[in-house]
């Protein structure tokens, strides 16, 4: 039986990145040349007609997580997204507690990150991880005080696939003063994830990890959180971050 020669090279790291779907590419497109109007100048029909288009999309993002539009902030990435959550929450509430958890296995975005604030006074845990990569949810319990007012922990690890019980890990900060903000960048898309049933309060995701363009990602912000925005300039997105939206890759 004649056999075909594989065709090299052969790409495995789509935990790195994607390649951007025929169908994604298409619905862009338009928003490079017909429609290319600025969603934040809808003093005109091309922004207007852009608003438009650009709120219904993340629409689309927010009923992925079970959530409303107003809570989904967007970003360049997972990396800004991430810069946001945790160094913008912890400028608005480090008078009630200077302590984050988080775990030894974290993308380097949220362990720099986390080290950049170690260095302006915050106190920071790193949990280890046992043989399966998973984090022991009785340390975690052990490992929470009064001024922890925050707990980073991945949905599914970008080098191993190893998944959290996040479900287990809401419950646990339910019943603390700690915010839960979850890197789900290897998850959106592969899982049906309920924020609000889960308990987790922050959330990011990067477009390029599921077929979408590089440079474009999200945060989720649960209701009544307060953050201190990261870029300035033009109060766009409610005020959280400044710049003009990225309409095509948000489409």
């Amino acid at each position: 039986m004649e056999t075909k020669e594989p065709k090299y090279p052969i790409y495995l790291d789509y935990c790195g990145t994607t390649p951007v779907a025929l169908e994604v590419l298409d619905a862009m497109l338009p928003y490079f040349t017909s429609k290319f109007g600025n969603a934040s100048s809808t003093q005109h029909l091309f922004g207007l007609e852009a608003e438009i288009d650009l709120n219904r999309s993340i629409s689309q993002i927010a009923s992925n997580l079970h959530v409303a539009a107003k809570n989904i902030v967007i970003t360049s990435g997972a990396t800004e997204a991430i810069n946001l959550a945790i160094r913008g929450l912890y400028s608005k509430y480090r008078t009630n507690g200077n302590h984050i958890i988080t775990v030894k296995t974290e993308h380097k975005a949220v362990l720099e990150t986390c080290n950049y604030l170690e260095n302006i006074g915050a106190d920071v845990t790193y949990l280890d991880v046992d043989e399966k990569g998973l984090i022991d949810i009785l340390e975690l319990k052990d490992q929470i005080r009064d001024e922890t007012i925050l707990t980073a922990i991945m949905f599914a690890n970008n080098e191993t696939g190893v998944i959290q019980d996040v479900e287990s890990i809401g419950k646990v900060l339910r019943q603390s003063r700690s915010f839960f903000f979850c890197d789900a960048t290897q998850a959106v898309g592969l899982y049906d994830i309920n924020v609000e049933r889960i308990g987790i309060d922050l959330l990011c995701m990067s477009a390029h990890k599921m077929y979408g363009p590089k440079g474009l990602g999200a945060l989720y912000i649960n209701k009544g959180i307060q953050m201190e925005p990261q870029i300035l300039g033009g109060g766009h997105q409610n005020g959280l971050r400044a710049g003009t939206v990225n309409v095509p890759g948000v489409i």
